[in-house]
């Protein structure tokens, strides 16, 4: 049987509580007008979902947690007080923190640096801010409070702040007496009885330094100074034969590599001896400096046809005839011990000049 808009039907209470004599009355009203229209209805159901899992989720994500200290409580004018913010907070949100600046309140911002921002073992993230501040006042000043936003995935936000903090600035003077009064001066340093033990210690140490500076400018004055004399050209000159003789074969590649060695050989025993620069200059400079070379007409005949044939071998590639590098190799050793003279001339600084012979030379 159908009933009446407006009419009460009793429900029995038996399922709920042992009491089966207790009932309870619910009365059937009708929906507004239009809302039993089944597309007003789904309508109302997603909505209702959505509010629902909005409501949902931030019951789930827990508030930020904030910590603000500082490293000291009462600090002089001037003096760099740190002061550090941190927010711990859940992942899936993004921190939004205040941009820096140049005052803090009443308080100069002498650094602001981030000092870390990373996840945490428990999944929320941490972020660390360090400001250095000074104070130029004196009294109990405040360090105003940091406030930020959060935001979630779908661009909700909320915001957050931190507590503000109190720092006891003091002035650098000691007290009010320092700013009106002038101190007296101090009393004479009276020295104690020893004092002349330090006055002895003191003269004993200038004396060791003086002491040590004197023997070490003794000993340097005395160490013989070891000048090692350079070699002599001819001894040079006559090792170097003796090498080339035990080294290169005379008859290889047509003696040309024995007269590339025989030639430096040569040229320079005439630099060393006689201060000539032939090991730079051509045949043709050498034979000019002949004509006024110190040793006898022979040798200077003969220097010259030792060039002109060397030269050939070198650079005409022309093989010399059988024997005669021996023959040149001879020749230069016998000039070199007929010029040596009697005396070297570092002792006696007789050196003859271009053009004058040795009366040791040879003929």
């Amino acid at each position: 049987m159908r009933r009446a808009k407006g009419q009460i039907r009793p429900l029995s209470w038996a399922n709920v509580s042992p009491r089966a004599d207790r009932h309870v009355y619910v009365r059937h009203c009708a929906p507004p007008a239009g809302w039993d229209s089944p597309r007003r209805l789904r309508v109302a159901a997603i909505l209702a979902s959505i509010l629902l899992q909005v409501a949902g989720v931030h019951a789930q994500i827990p508030p930020p947690e904030l910590i603000v200290s500082t490293d000291r409580q009462t600090a002089t004018v001037g003096d760099p007080i740190a002061f550090v913010l941190t927010v711990r907070f859940d992942s899936t949100l993004r921190l939004g923190v205040p941009p820096p600046a140049a005052m803090l309140g009443q308080f100069d911002v002498l650094g602001d640096t981030v000092e870390s921002e990373g996840a945490l073992r428990d999944g929320r993230r941490e972020y660390k801010r360090r400001w250095r501040l000074a104070a130029f006042k004196t009294g109990d000043l405040w360090i105003p409070s940091i406030n930020g936003v959060l935001t979630d995935k779908s661009g909700a936000t909320r915001a957050w702040r931190a507590d503000s903090l109190a720092v006891t600035i003091t002035s650098v003077l000691a007290g009010s007496a320092d700013t009106t009064d002038i101190r007296g001066l101090k009393g004479p340093y009276v020295a104690g009885q020893h004092a002349w033990f330090w006055w002895l210690a003191g003269a004993l140490i200038v004396l060791l330094f003086a002491a040590t500076w004197w023997w070490e400018r003794r000993r340097r004055r005395r160490a013989a100074v070891l000048t090692v004399p350079p070699v002599p050209p001819w001894e040079t000159a006559l090792a170097a034969l003796a090498a080339l003789h035990e080294e290169v074969d005379p008859d290889q590649d047509g003696a040309r590599l024995w007269y590339f060695h025989l030639s430096e050989i040569l040229r320079r025993y005439w630099d060393g001896r006689y201060g000539w620069q032939s090991i730079d200059q051509t045949t043709t400079e050498i034979a000019a400096i002949l004509n006024e070379a110190p040793f006898n007409g022979t040798h200077r005949q003969r220097a010259r046809e030792f060039l002109d044939l060397a030269d050939q071998v070198r650079y005409a590639r022309l093989p010399a005839r059988l024997g005669r590098a021996m023959v040149d190799w001879e020749w230069v050793r016998a000039f070199v011990n007929e010029t040596i003279p009697r005396v070297p001339p570092a002792a006696t600084g007789n050196e003859p000049e271009v053009g004058q012979v040795p009366a040791t030379h040879g003929s």
